[in-house]
């Protein structure tokens, strides 16, 4: 069974099905373009895997764009492709918490907001009634004692993800805080079509020269996938879905020979989205010998520089941040993390593995081997909303 956490905190310091005429792709847009910042950064300090929940980003800064003004408001409205009518914003959110939300036996997905807030600062009953509206709890605690804090934030992520995620925040974490935001995606769920345990076996990891860099333990079969070769964004596609009735899918996205991975995500982050109609049309029902990697990922990060890449940067700045109607005292968003962990076994995955595409003939199908760096998206299929979304390119057993 597969197991995907995200927790995303944002710090500030003092001084159900869609509608029809939702459009989510302004988020989508978002989604891949925070994917391609992220892993631009963590390529500085030699990081290969990377795993980031954007959705929870998204509905974090979404929110506090309801509390900007001046030039916060509109770096955030830009980089988080806001639309200018705060009620199609909202309608967005509203929609997006119906879409977080399953209780099938094979499929489990919940999503938790919450804010903790100084007891001594004032926050605007419209910023509060704003976070309601976006189903996010509301704490008023004494900052002064972070031990006890940080033990009630942890808590409340630990109940939130089922125990997966147990030390979100530490005590020197929230030093002179007043005010936390927290948002809690939890998705466990089961392969359409598993993976037979016997199948899998200990085989070599490539990267972009193919120079063998490690190996992993590869799990194997034959089922009806999805598969494409979109041109725009270079890369062979299968889409492998979850639980009886396919509603979530993983997609895992291999570069073509000699692409690296960089061109792919930045392909992702600037062409339209249209492939996945065609992938779907086009590649339905397809036998696919897929080789796709059993592994785990826990990841920690700091977003707030693939933020500022995204041109959202004044919100970070203790004298430029902008938000009257969060509150009258001045506040700015100091520290940003997420916690992701992912678990991919023959049952089910939440990330995908680096991926190698070949062509068969049509007697033994098309074939899909993750031998290789490659990047993942897990979605919901009506919608197109990207849950989850990384890149796996550090190779190990699991």
């Amino acid at each position: 069974m597969w197991k995907v956490v995200s927790v995303y905190c944002a710090v500030l310091a003092g001084i159900r099905a869609a509608p029809a005429d939702i459009s989510f792709a302004p988020i989508n847009e978002f989604a891949l373009q925070l994917l391609e910042n992220t892993y631009a950064f963590q390529e500085n300090f030699d990081k290969k895997n990377i795993a980031i929940s954007p959705l929870s980003v998204w509905s974090i800064f979404s929110l506090l764009a309801e509390g900007s003004a001046g030039e916060t408001f509109l770096e955030l409205m830009k980089g988080l492709r806001l639309p200018r009518d705060l009620r199609t914003t909202q309608a967005m959110h509203r929609a997006v918490n119906g879409q977080l939300k399953s209780s099938k036996e094979d499929v489990f997905l919940k999503q938790q907001s919450a804010m903790f807030t100084d007891c001594s600062l004032e926050v605007h009953p419209d910023f509060c009634e704003a976070a309601t509206t976006y189903s996010t709890e509301i704490y008023s605690v004494d900052p002064s004692n972070t031990t006890k804090l940080a033990n009630d934030i942890n808590l409340y992520v630990c109940l939130a993800t089922e125990g997966l995620i147990t030390n979100a925040v530490t005590p020197d974490l929230l030093q002179d805080l007043r005010m936390i935001l927290v948002d809690a995606l939890y998705f466990k769920a089961s392969w359409t079509y598993q993976f037979d345990p016997s199948q899998t076996k200990e085989t070599s990891f490539y990267n972009i020269q193919g120079k063998n860099i490690g190996s992993v333990n590869m799990m194997y079969q034959k089922a009806p996938h999805n598969i494409a070769f979109p041109d725009q964004i270079e890369a062979q596609v299968l889409e492998m879905t979850y639980g009886k009735n396919g509603q979530y899918s993983m997609m895992i996205l291999l570069p073509f020979n000699g692409v690296p991975i960089k061109r792919v995500l930045k392909n992702l982050a600037s062409q339209s989205m249209d492939w996945i109609s065609e992938l779907r049309d086009s590649g339905s029902g397809t036998d696919v010998d897929c080789f796709i990697p059993r592994f785990k990922l826990s990841t920690r990060q700091d977003l707030m520089t693939p933020l500022q890449y995204s041109g959202i940067v004044s919100i970070f700045d203790s004298k430029k941040a902008q938000l009257p109607g969060v509150s009258d005292s001045p506040l700015y968003v100091s520290k940003t993390i997420q916690n992701v962990e992912i678990e991919v076994t023959e049952e089910g995955t939440t990330a995908a593995s680096s991926t190698v595409v070949g062509l068969e003939n049509r007697i033994l199908g098309q074939r899909f081997e993750a031998n290789r760096e490659f990047v993942f998206l897990i979605m919901e299929r009506s919608s197109n909303v990207i849950l989850f979304a990384g890149v796996y390119g550090e190779p190990s057993l699991v």
